[in-house]
């Protein structure tokens, strides 16, 4: 994100947080300055996260659930939840949300600023799956900076899961755009 002009200050958002391991990793000359908002459905690690990121916003509710200012977020960052299962947002059309990580994709997406990045580990059905419309919600909406295809051994060792992962990364640009 440093490389992608995160320099310190800007607004954060990470929309599925745990205990915050991404608030908790981010370096300290990127952490002066910056308002971070949390989201976590969890109780127990929302609750863990409040504890140990006072002076930020944690929200412990689902990201569903949670009014998020549209255009504000310089960066949106973290480790989405994974799963072929629904979140119920009216908000949203059936083939945002039938996807949790395709609905946290969108929903970030639209609280990004234009020129603000998103940044997530998701599942790589986000890039290949069958359904063409969510890639192209987010192509009509910013640009891919990136993208990283994980092995699928990558989180066998610390999450004790084998999954293939991308790590991608999306600028948001102007309406029309």
């Amino acid at each position: 994100l440093r490389h992608m002009g995160m320099q310190g200050g800007e607004r954060v958002l990470e929309p599925s947080m745990g205990i915050g391991n991404f608030f908790g990793m981010m370096p300290q000359d990127l952490r002066k300055g910056s308002a971070r908002t949390g989201v976590e459905l969890d109780p127990l690690t929302g609750g863990i996260a409040k504890l140990l990121y006072p002076g930020s916003n944690v929200h412990v509710a689902g990201f569903e659930e949670t009014t998020i200012p549209s255009n504000f977020f310089d960066v949106a960052v973290g480790n989405v939840p994974f799963g072929n299962y629904p979140v119920h947002d009216p908000k949203y059309p059936g083939f945002i949300t039938r996807s949790i990580h395709n609905y946290f994709f969108a929903k970030s997406l639209d609280a990004a600023r234009e020129g603000g990045v998103v940044a997530f580990i998701t599942s790589s059905y986000t890039m290949d799956g069958t359904n063409e419309q969510m890639r192209q919600y987010l192509a009509d909406r910013g640009d891919l900076m990136g993208a990283i295809r994980l092995p699928h051994n990558a989180f066998k060792e610390n999450a004790g899961t084998q999954v293939t992962t991308d790590i991608i990364f999306i600028r948001k640009r102007a309406p029309g755009t």
